[in-house]
């Protein structure tokens, strides 16, 4: 039997905003580059902002640190707030579309969608 597939979608705000548009967004919310984290670069992003996505590739390395950090934030007593939507990607070649799923569905209370 053949693993899931997934179609990837395109990590590119022009293609992620037409995406979510076509899904009932309306255009007063987009999508945009950022291109650094200094501030001269990060006052360029319009405003408001409600999510940031960072794709990355996942290494062997980034799993070991984020084990560690796992353990140490519940040791602490941090849990996470049940009012934050997440799913685990379980598909590859889904980051963009994950991503942007939890960019949304975390903020339902300020994004604005057309009558269905």
């Amino acid at each position: 039997m053949d693993s899931p597939r997934w179609l990837p979608l395109e990590s590119n705000p022009e293609v992620m905003t037409k995406f979510v548009s076509c899904l009932g967004m309306k255009p007063s919310w987009q999508f945009g580059d950022v291109y650094g984290l200094d501030p001269e670069l990060l006052s360029m992003v319009p405003r408001p902002v409600c999510a940031v996505l960072l794709l990355f590739p996942v290494t062997e390395k980034y799993e070991a640190f984020k084990q560690e950090e796992e353990e140490r934030l519940k040791g602490q007593g941090q849990g996470v707030s049940p009012d934050v939507y997440f799913i685990k990607q379980t598909i590859g070649n889904a980051c963009g579309t994950i991503g942007l799923i939890h960019a949304v569905a975390n903020n339902q209370a300020h994004l604005q969608f057309g009558e269905c």
